[in-house]
């Protein structure tokens, strides 16, 4: 992995953005033996209101928990990208999702889009798994955990849901780190 990762996945509540973050803080821990920290933001309706996770993620001690210079931002909704784009010091890379966000073309230099929730509609069969198809495209577009860690942290959560869910998420994950890698 190298340096530490910084990484923002935003979006409204509902979209699973704090099941990625959880997912991505563990697998680094647990199965990497790397440093992590997890912290998010959220309304205080289940639904609809803004909601981040960040994420860092070191082979280092780690000194301040909190997301000060994002490398990664991820924005699944509107309401994510309005609060980002075109607002971070370092030019952080901006991925977000074409069906959700309407995205400034000044802002084009420093953002990507990636139709993460198309993809697990349309390609996966269920739109419940797009949290993990961005969990994927994190770790393959960052190198912040490893394939194997990332399988490990989801049997972790998802293993108990059976066979079909746990296979599911496996597809998922794979899907969105092949596009990871191809960004780079």
């Amino acid at each position: 992995m190298g340096v530490q990762k910084e990484i923002t996945i935003s979006g409204v509540g509902g979209q699973g953005m704090m099941v990625c973050g959880t997912l991505l803080a563990e697998a680094a821990v647990l199965f990497d033996k790397g440093n992590a920290t997890f912290s998010s933001e959220y309304g205080t309706e289940a639904r609809g209101t803004f909601a981040k996770a960040d994420v860092i993620v070191s082979e280092e001690e780690i000194y301040f928990p909190d997301v000060t210079e994002p490398d990664l931002i991820i924005c699944l909704h509107q309401k994510a990208y309005v609060r980002y784009s075109g607002k971070t010091e370092n030019h952080a890379l901006i991925i977000y999702d074409p069906q959700e966000v309407q995205p400034d073309p000044a802002q084009a230099e420093y953002e990507k889009s990636v139709e993460i929730a198309r993809i697990a509609r349309e390609e996966l069969g269920n739109p419940a798994c797009a949290n993990i198809v961005t969990m994927g495209l994190i770790a393959g577009l960052t190198d912040c955990v490893s394939v194997d860690a990332g399988k490990k942290a989801i049997e972790r959560f998802f293993g108990k849901k059976g066979e079909k869910v746990l296979n599911l998420n496996y597809k998922a994950f794979d899907c969105g780190y092949e596009i990871g890698k191809g960004m780079k």
